[in-house]
């Protein structure tokens, strides 16, 4: 009897101490600045969907048009049921589909269309910080789910010379007529004159569903050190929603060339920097055909992906000049177009359904921060949305309050 007394006692001082703490995180979370996301001009119902994840402080924290949540300033049960992913479809996915997202963490390892969903994941490995030429024990774990009849389709499969690679992770996957297409990123350790040399290789596996093996294995290109050469493979062109379909692979080439100097310092120069496309369907790989001024285009500036074409943006003094190439009809599609100079530094940007949204971080003014969001239709270069982050009941402390709020990424899906 007295055993029980004592487990009734602890569960009291538990649920009294958890309930402090809680009264103590819902206190301090009252006094944290509430940001919201407000419209200036143009239509709201872009911004409707618009996720801002930021920090302040040392806390994590999301900004829509409703308002701020402090994610760390949730209850445990709140954290349970929180937003993983930085896509909603996604998050969406994992709530409703809580046995098949289970354990899968990247967006870059999905796929998803009307019907299906695809995931591919490379797991082994026993990389502790020193690379050892021993079998690593990769394999390639398959799971899809058909969203009608809610099937499941898992297996895994070996990777050819696994064994060669102290790390393979995945970058992309696509379902390309009834194979899965998987692009990895796999380092293989290489003696170089008795030197340890990492060599960066992209790869292409072509799964056969129906047979659950690899019916095609391609190199499409990997880093080299010749003498004074080096050529380094990057990763994929940035795109919003790696899991959308695509007949399209996308990277950047960087080779580089080491000078020496009168003083014996050797100074690194840029020799190329050129994207490649890797039509999936074909297996073929070709650079982009551009003119040499478009090509340095590329080495200057950013290059996006979104639905079947790439956006090559540049700075200037008046603002941002955006060039569209078409990976269908393979060349540049119109006139460049202009984006007049916003009042901050286009720090975070990118391309969803050919409209460019950025959210600038004005700071030229100490006494006036300005967090702006901005959206342009890359048809015709109109800005069709602007707006801000603001703070709600700041009395006074809105500009304090907004030059320590981080802004790393944002979505609208």
């Amino acid at each position: 009897m007295k055993r029980y007394r004592n487990l009734a006692i602890i569960a009291v001082v538990t649920t009294i101490s958890l309930s402090t703490f809680y009264t103590k995180v819902a206190m301090s979370e009252s006094k944290l600045p509430k940001f919201y996301l407000n419209t200036e001009t143009g239509d709201s119902k872009y911004a409707k969907n618009m996720v801002i994840n930021g920090g302040y402080g040392n806390r994590g924290l999301k900004i829509t048009s409703d308002g701020s949540d402090y994610k760390n300033n949730h209850s445990f049960f709140g954290d349970i049921n929180s937003d993983f992913f930085e896509l909603k479809k996604l998050n969406k996915l994992q709530k409703e589909e809580r046995n098949y997202m289970r354990g899968k963490n990247s967006s870059s390892n999905f796929y998803i269309d009307k019907d299906f969903v695809w995931h591919a994941d490379v797991k082994g490995g026993k990389f502790d910080g020193v690379y050892e030429h021993t079998n690593n024990h990769f394999k390639m774990y398959i799971d899809g789910l058909d969203r009608q009849n809610k099937d499941r389709y898992t297996f895994k499969v070996d990777i050819p010379g696994e064994e060669d690679y102290s790390y393979i992770y995945v970058d992309d996957v696509q379902l390309i007529g009834k194979d899965l297409v998987v692009i990895t990123s796999q380092n293989k350790n290489q003696l170089n004159n008795n030197v340890a040399v990492d060599q960066n290789e992209k790869i292409m596996y072509r799964i056969n569903v129906s047979q659950k093996k690899i019916v095609d294995r391609k190199v499409i290109n990997k880093s080299s050190n010749e003498q004074t050469i080096h050529t380094d493979i990057q990763a994929s062109i940035e795109e919003a929603d790696r899991t959308t379909p695509t007949k399209y692979y996308v990277y950047r080439v960087v080779k580089t060339k080491d000078e020496p100097q009168e003083n014996g310092e050797t100074t690194t120069e840029e020799v190329s920097n050129e994207v490649f496309v890797v039509n999936l369907e074909t297996g073929k790989e070709e650079a982009l055909k551009l003119s040499n001024e478009q090509k340095e285009l590329v080495k200057q500036g950013n290059v996006l992906l979104d639905n079947g074409n790439l956006y090559i943006i540049t700075h200037g003094e008046k603002g941002l000049s955006i060039l569209k190439y078409s990976l269908i009809n393979k060349k540049i599609e119109g006139q460049p177009i202009s984006v007049p100079k916003m009042n901050g530094n286009e720090d975070y940007y990118k391309v969803l359904d050919g409209k460019l949204y950025a959210i600038t971080n004005g700071m030229e003014n100490p006494k006036k921060i300005n967090k702006d969001i901005v959206i342009t239709d890359l048809t015709n270069g109109k800005i069709i949305f602007e707006g801000n982050i603001k703070v709600k009941d700041a009395k006074g402390k809105s500009n304090q309050f907004l030059k320590e709020l981080q802004v790393y990424e944002f979505t609208n899906d």
